[in-house]
């Protein structure tokens, strides 16, 4: 299965932020991110966005976070011993 790069709302700290993480399905976007699978089939979507895009491709299954709900300032704690593009 392709990977693709879906984005929606999630909470940090209590604030909503934009989240983002390139992964197979929406069960995994999920799984990854800690919303409910209801909310994100209904509120995430497939983004088209080249920041977004080229943001999470090069990670799959790594969640970014951006500071606030229209941020563009995307972060992510990823492993050292983390592979990219695996």
């Amino acid at each position: 299965m392709a990977l693709k790069v879906f984005g929606g709302m999630s909470y940090d700290d209590g604030k909503q932020v934009r989240t983002i993480v390139a992964t197979t399905s929406k069960k995994k976007v999920s799984e990854l991110t800690g919303v409910s699978y209801g909310e994100v089939r209904s509120d995430w979507c497939e983004t088209g966005n080249d920041l977004e895009l080229a943001t999470a491709l090069p990670y799959p299954n790594v969640v970014f976070k951006a500071s606030n709900s229209t941020g563009k300032d995307f972060k992510a704690e990823i492993p050292e011993n983390y592979e990219v593009g695996k």
